[in-house]
């Protein structure tokens, strides 16, 4: 028998569009366009796409990828203190 009866699920819709806007913000800064970004990083533009719009909780593999394409480290990326 499994030690865990209940894993609840836990989801923050503003941290998600947080850090949406924040893959935004460094996209625009940086002059990418979204299909160059999403080919920088590895990922399929429409994930792009709908992290952006804060649509889907990107997985950690997703936003490492993401750093590397937006040239920041992850750490720099999720920093909890800065998303607004």
């Amino acid at each position: 028998m499994s030690q865990f009866r209940y894993v609840k699920h836990i989801r923050n819709e503003d941290l998600i569009k947080a850090l949406g806007q924040r893959v935004r913000d460094l996209r625009s800064e940086r002059k990418l366009t979204m299909e160059k970004l999403a080919e920088l990083s590895g990922i399929d533009y429409r994930q792009l796409s709908y992290i952006e719009l804060g649509q889907t909780d990107a997985s950690l593999s997703t936003l490492y990828a993401l750093s590397q394409g937006l040239d920041v480290t992850l750490s720099f990326l999720m920093d909890s203190e800065t998303l607004r």
